[in-house]
């Protein structure tokens, strides 16, 4: 009886094939051969390359080997009509610099590793221009979403300023002492301080929402947790925007408490939202048959217009970022 054995296929790589002068780059009237550090080569023409860097315009200029300023690992030949340039960078991020300056789309980064090195090698050859178009691709919503102090730290190290603020205010998602990333090692001590002042800043920023209820809408008092006498209020009495004075159920004041706990470590809207966090209070809720019709109506629509949008309002307008870049 014959046996068929399955053969796993590996999933296909993401990373750039090494072959020589993979297309579009290899173009036979190209006046330039780049070689990297893999292997690849990339057949070229100047003109786009000294556009976007005048480091490099003069170096093809001068047509030296030893370039000045000197670039590290980089050597010229010339080769009949065509020079050859030699790279330490690899075949991947030389491919998406060679994007950047010839008139294509902007390539699709998978990994902040990605955009990291190609932002280096374009400030080694003093690409300022094109650094402008890779800021998109470091500011990607997966990026900060999951990793936003690395976004930080690399936008902080190139300058990127209206990154580094976005990508900071994403950091407050995350608890205090997130775990070490590298990137921190190129940024300066006294940053990464202020940062961690920021984040504790805007903790006790919107913790103080949690305490005080002057903000809540003229309408408030209309929520049932003011209006309901069947559940136990909360020892204390709380004043609204009203001027008027209110009992309030024990187990809104009790929300509102985990509510302060989660947001002194990452003090941002997204965490008033958290599903477990409203169902334990809706529990609560579910007990009371005054209570239970309107709770989860009312908290939705105290949570989604109100307090996620005042916990915005407060790190944006009582928190500085107290930053350079």
């Amino acid at each position: 009886m014959t046996q068929l054995m399955e053969t796993q296929i590996p999933p296909p790589s993401l990373a750039v094939e090494v072959t020589s002068f993979r297309a579009p780059f290899d173009d036979t009237d190209a006046d330039l051969t780049i070689h990297t550090s893999d292997g690849a080569k990339f057949a070229v023409h100047k003109i786009f390359l000294t556009v976007a860097s005048p480091l490099l315009k003069r170096l093809l200029a001068s047509g030296s080997s030893s370039p000045c300023p000197p670039f590290e690992g980089l050597s010229l030949k010339r080769d009949g009509n065509r020079d050859t340039v030699t790279l330490v960078e690899d075949a991947q991020t030389t491919e998406r610099i060679l994007q950047y300056c010839y008139p294509f789309s902007n390539p699709i980064f998978t990994s902040l590793d990605e955009v990291q090195a190609v932002l280096e090698t374009m400030k080694k050859f003093g690409m300022k221009g094109l650094m402008t178009r890779v800021k998109c691709s470091l500011v990607q919503q997966a990026f900060l979403d999951e990793q936003p102090l690395r976004v930080f730290a690399i936008a902080h190290r190139y300058g990127l300023e209206d990154e580094g603020r976005l990508a900071a205010k994403y950091t407050l998602r995350q608890p205090f002492f997130s775990p070490y990333v590298k990137d921190l090692e190129h940024i300066p001590a006294s940053v990464y301080h202020r940062l961690l002042q920021y984040h504790r800043k805007c903790s006790v920023a919107v913790c103080s929402l949690t305490a005080d209820f002057s903000w809540f809408p003229g309408f408030a008092s209309r929520w049932v947790w003011f209006q309901c006498d069947d559940c136990i209020h909360h020892p204390l009495s709380w004043p609204l925007s009203d001027g008027k004075i209110y009992e309030v159920n024990s187990w809104f004041i009790e929300f509102m408490e985990r509510a302060r706990n989660v947001l002194r470590e990452r003090p941002c809207a997204k965490v008033v939202a958290d599903p477990f966090l409203i169902a334990e209070c809706l529990e609560a809720a579910s007990g009371c048959h005054t209570c239970r019709p309107s709770a989860f109506l009312d908290l939705s629509v105290f949570i989604g217009e109100h307090f996620a949008v005042e916990v915005e309002k407060a790190i944006d307008t009582k928190v500085e970022l107290d930053i350079l870049f």
